[in-house]
């Protein structure tokens, strides 16, 4: 599906939200990306797949999942609107995924090629400090936080955090991979959102 002016529109916010890169430059990134639509519950990326692409999310939600050997999961990460999704070890490395990518709404997704979009990378500066300001921002900073919280914060105070965030996202995504994002069970959050409500 092709990229409507909105998808231009979006695609440039995201990138100038971390580096300000030209005009040239996203009308490039822009070229080599498309628009996909998912089913709450579809497959995006299986456990096992080689990861040949990178998914900005327009609207909707992604959850990344781990499955262990009894078939249990084990919630990664969720991906909402502006941020990227995907498995960039398997992307980077040419081999399977570890993890699976699922839509848990409805999404609209832009698919943009990886080798395409790494030689981008690699060809101008402006791009090499995106990708740099973006992987630190959302895998340094951001994880280093996550990982600080989930042991000097409570749950409680996580789970306000999140809706700080995301206001609506207790109403759009099923508590079970809320919980599992905050390292509770979903009795526990049942818990602190009666607490929350009081």
């Amino acid at each position: 599906m092709s990229l409507k002016e909105t998808h231009h529109q979006f695609i440039k916010e995201v990138i100038l939200g971390y580096y300000p890169v030209n005009e040239r430059l996203l009308e490039q990134l822009i070229s080599i990306a498309a628009v996909r639509k998912l089913k709450k519950n579809e497959i995006l990326l299986p456990v096992g797949r080689i990861a040949k692409e990178i998914y900005m999310v327009y609207s909707g939600a992604i959850i990344a999942y781990f499955l262990d050997n009894e078939g249990n999961t084990y919630n990664k990460n969720i991906f909402l609107e502006g941020d990227l999704a995907g498995s960039t070890v398997s992307s980077l490395t040419n081999s399977p995924s570890k993890f699976a990518l699922e839509a848990i709404e409805e999404c609209e997704i832009i698919s943009i090629n990886f080798s395409q979009y790494r030689k981008l990378i690699f060809d101008h500066d402006e791009m090499k400090n995106f990708y740099i300001a973006y992987l630190e921002n959302n895998w340094i900073f951001e994880k280093e936080k996550r990982e600080i919280d989930i042991v000097m914060k409570d749950a409680g105070s996580r789970y306000l955090e999140l809706l700080e965030k995301h206001p609506d996202l207790d109403e759009r995504i099923p508590l079970v991979h809320i919980a599992s994002h905050l390292g509770i069970t979903p009795t526990q959050l049942s818990r602190i959102r009666k607490k929350v409500k009081k």
